[in-house]
C-alpha cells in the first residue's frame, strides 16, 4: 500500500456536551436501550465556534459485555448565527485489561449551510470521554 492510500487524522476541534440522566427504555434482543437528552454545550475549532442547542439525544444500547452502541444527534448554532447538525455513531467500551474509564470512538457526519459546505463532503471521527454530566469529544477529519 502506498502512503497515498493511507489516511491520516487531522485534529479539528472539540465538542463539550452537557447531558441529562439516562431514560431507560427497556430490553431488546440486542441489549438494554436508553435515551440521554442533550442539554447544551459548546463547540470550537476549525469548523467554527458555537453552542450545542438543547433538544438532541444520545440513543444507546447497552450490551451484556458492558459495551454501548451509540447514535447521537446534535444541533450546533455558530456565533455567526448559522446552524449545523451532527450525527455521531459509534461505541463506548472499556479498554481491555485496564481499570481506566470507558472510551468513546465514533464516526461523524455533519450537515451545514453553503459557507461551511466542506464539512458535508469529508469523513470525521471522534474520541471521547464522559466526566459527570459532560461528554467531551475530540474531533478529527480523515484526510
Amino acid at each position: 500500500m502506498s502512503s497515498a492510500d493511507q489516511p491520516s487524522l487531522m485534529p479539528i476541534g472539540q465538542l463539550r456536551v452537557r447531558v441529562a440522566q439516562p431514560v431507560e427504555l427497556g430490553l431488546s434482543p440486542l441489549g438494554r436501550r436508553r435515551m440521554i437528552a442533550i442539554l447544551g454545550g459548546e463547540m470550537d475549532g476549525e469548523i467554527g465556534t458555537g453552542t450545542v442547542l438543547p433538544g438532541g439525544a444520545d440513543w444507546q444500547t447497552v450490551h451484556d459485555d458492558g459495551s454501548v452502541t451509540i447514535t447521537a444527534e446534535y444541533t450546533i448554532q455558530f456565533t455567526e448565527g448559522d446552524v449545523m447538525t451532527l450525527r455521531s455513531i459509534g461505541v463506548r467500551a472499556f479498554r481491555d485489561g485496564t481499570d481506566s474509564p470507558p472510551h468513546f470512538r465514533t464516526s461523524i457526519v455533519f450537515a451545514a449551510e453553503s459557507h461551511r459546505a466542506a464539512v458535508n463532503h469529508n469523513l470525521y471521527v471522534s474520541t471521547g470521554s464522559r466526566e459527570g454530566n459532560t461528554v467531551t469529544l475530540n474531533l478529527f477529519r480523515v484526510d
